[in-house]
């Protein structure tokens, strides 16, 4: 299983929160129990792995 770090879930958590409610930032904090929708904002939203304009951009960053 290798090592496991706790905090791994918080960042699990938040991502797929997010992903839940379409980015909300006020549902994850909520969710989680963060102190603000900044925290949240700042530290666990990441970019949407899922925009098809983001895969795009990959896509041809990487030359594929």
């Amino acid at each position: 299983m290798g090592r496991i770090r706790p905090h791994a879930f918080r960042h699990s958590f938040a991502t797929a929160v997010l992903d839940a409610s379409d980015g909300n930032l006020v549902v994850t904090r909520d969710a989680g129990g963060w102190a603000s929708a900044q925290v949240v904002d700042e530290i666990y939203a990441h970019v949407d792995v899922n925009d098809h304009a983001f895969n795009a951009a990959l896509l041809k960053t990487w030359g594929e």
